[in-house]
């Protein structure tokens, strides 16, 4: 059988044997293999033959394309990118007989209940009353409910907005719970970690289905964040391979070129030995034959083997003026466009051109020279080699920076005019800030910042809007000098907001006039990547220079968290201490963050307290996103302390105030459980259900650990051993190799742990859980009387522990230590007075 390409496909029977055996084994999980090779080593192809064997015949195959050729620099997808990929097929794969699940679109008209359930009554008071308000709400609960406007299942599956990526995740979910199916995913070295974790995530939960990733590295290695998560969720899985794909041997090239290019070729050991195993060579040459040119003399195929990109770049410059104008416009658009964008560009460019001669030109490009292919009339460069051939091409620059101002333009109309076509908003947006960047358009990106910053908010990855900023500033920093520091400030911002610590501190480094504002925002950066000391040199010359009594506050406030963090609680709650009681400070905001980090240094007892004031303090000077934060970790004191109604009733309002902020939804999630499984009677299954979905958002090892450790335990509450047992083994590769400084987390993590392996009967494990924190962590001052009866069985509970020690667990939380970004626009308003 002849592979898609047109190559014969040979010399995998290993392989293929391997993977049908992965994929025919009877098993109560499913099979996950990574397919991992240098690019055009035939993974594709492979996996394209292996879904018309005979013994696959019953069963489904679903095969995702993310269509991101040549990826570079500001071309950057967005968390749940993959994700939304996946429902598209698995939408395009109910045409397929074979395919049992409902469409795309039947799913939203059947689950609608669920979707309007996503919008509460209170939305309608959480702003001002007016007649266009209530409009608006009730537009948005039809649209919701009928699918229509931004809930078309087109639009859902473009926009990078996070209720879009939920309810397709939403439908993923259901397909993989009721149905089997071989998923095939590829370009998986260009996934987003939200979609990786996700997937992950299902190959744990559901028998199927089975998930086959093309998985592209030149030196097969993966790429250091895949490799993590990778490593840390898929280690316990028996059913999971990397299959790495070896170059084809010298008789198997030979034969190819043979019954391809030329009959009485003679394949060297030195035209073999320099090829780099890139089957591409042999297709282009292929082609090349098929426009009826002669490839005579042996040098010529002993050039494409060692030289793809010359031959690409070769047959380009016999494209006529209209071919090379709409590559350079798939190209310039980063991901695949559709057919009416290509044209409406092509004409901005051209205003003579016909539509007759666009066409015949797609044609072209896709049947004789294999450059394009088309989908629905969505169109993408047919792979990276040709991509990144077009990018390498000297005579190719000029048309296709026409290319992109031209798509600049044209998403800048869309947006002025609101004519979104079949994409999405979010397409729009993303695409006119990329291409504002790419055409250094300093103008243009500040004006997208301005009016479409409230798009931005509700992006489920708002970190590629910063990538495009900042790629842009360091690449042409005179450009922006006008603007450097207020757009470098906007980015710096947005990444701190987001948990992008690393990205806050490169980004606010880079402002030509540093201020305190600037300094305190490097100083928790700092301490939130782990480099303490460096953040403490930054607060004390931050004090020195303070010209204002709130820098000064803000400072000691910085200085007390990382304190406490080192386990220095009486200095750190001296400090603290100092804090509350200076009349100074009686008319700021900012003490609200001094009664939160109290959490840090005090005990059940007296910590409650004082995040009760926080949450008083922050709701006096109008701080809500701030006292939405302590009100999270104020519920699961509550509930520790056995008041679950009032746990309740605070989680609740925290999640009306930060219902729109998608950086924390993994923290309202897990708390809520953290607060159900204090109760008498947890709902171990919905308790479920909002951990699971708050481990695809965690992105710090922290976050993974508090989550994972609740998902344990919820297990552990539903009787399934072996899940609680997974979740375990997780959270220790996470304690032996973390990046975060708090140690306290070790002991209701250990204790947590020791309760599963207790259940399990395996002792090995339950010793080290038990000596793990004792060995590795520091002794706990606060609640040192409640964890020597945890952890070392002594006979006495602290009277204000009495309830927390009746429950069999130890449910933990997460919480906000540090300045959070609201407070600190404080600072910037009042130094620029």
């Amino acid at each position: 059988m002849n592979t898609s390409d047109g190559l014969e496909f040979i010399n995998r029977d290993s392989e293929l044997s391997y993977l049908e055996n992965c994929l025919t084994q009877v098993r109560d999980e499913p099979t996950l293999v990574i397919l991992r090779s240098p690019s055009g080593f035939g993974k594709s192809a492979l996996t394209e033959y292996l879904s018309k064997l005979d013994s696959f015949s019953n069963r489904s195959f679903c095969t995702v394309d993310p269509s991101i050729r040549g990826r570079v620099g500001s071309t950057a997808i967005h968390n749940g990118f993959f994700l939304q990929k996946i429902a598209e097929n698995l939408d395009l794969a109910t045409k397929d007989a074979k395919t049992k699940w409902p469409s795309f679109k039947q799913f939203l008209k059947t689950s609608k209940a669920r979707s309007v359930a996503r919008k509460k009554p209170s939305d309608i008071l959480s702003k001002a009353p007016s007649l266009k308000h209530i409009y608006d709400v009730i537009y948005d609960y039809t649209a919701r409910a009928f699918s229509f406007g931004e809930y078309t299942p087109i639009k859902l599956i473009a926009s990078d907005k996070s209720e879009a990526v939920a309810i397709c995740t939403d439908y993923i979910d259901h397909v993989f719970s009721n149905y089997s199916t071989i998923l095939i995913v590829r370009e998986v070295h260009h996934i987003d970690l939200h979609s990786l974790r996700a997937i992950l995530l299902w190959c744990d939960r559901y028998p199927g289905p089975d998930f086959i990733m093309e998985y592209t590295s030149e030196d097969n290695r993966f790429e250091p964040e895949h490799s993590k998560l990778i490593h840390r969720f898929g280690g316990q899985r028996k059913h999971i391979d990397v299959l790495d794909l070896v170059q084809l041997e010298k008789e198997h090239l030979e034969h190819l070129i043979h019954c391809n290019v030329k009959e009485n070729f003679t394949l060297t050991s030195d035209f073999y030995l320099s090829w780099d195993g890139n089957l591409r060579s042999i297709i282009e040459l292929k082609f090349q034959v098929g426009l009826a040119r002669v490839i005579t003399p042996d040098s010529e195929i002993g050039e494409a083997l060692t030289n793809l990109n010359g031959i690409v770049s070769k047959h380009l410059k016999i494209l006529n003026s209209s071919e090379k104008m709409v590559l350079a416009v798939v190209l310039a658009h980063g991901e695949a466009v559709n057919h009416s964008t290509v044209s409406i560009t092509i004409r901005r460019i051209n205003p003579r051109i016909r539509q007759a001669e666009i066409d015949k030109a797609l044609t072209q490009l896709e049947e004789t020279h294999n450059f394009l292919y088309q989908f629905r009339r969505i169109i993408s460069i047919r792979n990276d080699t040709i991509a990144n051939s077009l990018r390498d091409a000297p005579f190719m620059h000029g048309v296709l920076a026409l290319a992109e101002r031209a798509l600049r333009d044209h998403y800048l109309d869309t947006l002025q005019n609101q004519t979104y076509e079949a994409s999405s908003l979010s397409e729009a947006v993303r695409q006119y800030f990329r291409l504002c960047a790419k055409t250094k358009d300093a103008l243009g990106l500040v004006k997208g910042i301005e009016h479409l910053v409230k798009h931005i908010k509700l992006a489920q990855d708002q970190s590629i809007y910063v990538d495009v900023v900042t790629s842009a500033i360091e690449s042409q920093p005179e450009l922006f000098r006008e603007e450097h520091d207020e757009l470098i400030e906007w980015a710096a911002e947005i990444a701190y907001d987001t948990g992008d610590w690393g990205r806050a501190l490169k980004l606010i480094e880079l402002k030509r006039r540093q201020d305190a504002f600037s300094q305190l925002v490097m100083a928790c950066s700092l301490q939130e990547t782990g480099c303490h000391d460096k953040a403490l040199e930054i607060l004390e010359s931050t004090r020195q220079d303070a010209n204002s009594i709130e820098v000064s506050l803000a400072a000691d406030l910085v200085e007390a968290l990382i304190i406490g963090c080192f386990g220095e609680h009486d200095k750190a709650r001296q400090m603290l201490e100092n804090i509350t009681t200076d009349s100074r400070y009686r008319l700021s905001g900012l003490i609200g963050y001094a009664y939160r980090f109290y959490e840090i240094v005090e005990d059940l007892k007296d910590g409650l307290p004082k995040l009760m004031v926080s949450i008083d303090w922050f709701d006096r000077f109008g701080l809500i996103k701030s006292k939405a934060y302590s009100q999270l970790a104020a519920s699961v004191f509550l509930a520790r302390s056995g008041k679950i109604n009032e746990a309740r009733s605070l989680i609740s309002e925290a999640n009306t105030i930060l219902a729109e902020e998608i950086r924390d939804q993994h923290i309202i999630l897990n708390n809520s459980s953290a607060v159900e499984l204090l109760s008498e009677n947890p709902d171990f299954q919905d308790c479920c259900d909002k951990l699971t979905y708050a481990l695809r958002l965690a992105r710090d090892d922290f976050s993974e650990l508090t989550i994972l450790c609740n998902l344990g335990i919820t297990h552990y509450g539903l009787g399934e051993l072996e899940l609680a047992f997974d979740c375990a083994e997780k959270c220790k590769k996470i304690l032996e190799d973390h990046e975060f400084a708090d140690t306290d987390i070790y002991w209701p993590v250990c204790f947590n742990l020791s309760v599963i392996y207790k259940a399990l009967g395996n002792n090995e494990k339950l010793r080290w859980s038990l000596q793990f924190p004792i060995k590795n962590g520091r002794p706990r001052t606060d609640d040192s009387g409640y964890w020597d009866f945890r952890m070392r069985g002594m006979p006495t509970l602290p009277t204000s522990h009495m309830y927390l020690g009746t429950i069999p667990w130890h449910p933990v939380y997460l919480s906000h230590w540090l300045v959070d970004m609201e407070g600190l626009r404080l600072l910037k308003i009042e130094q620029r007075r």
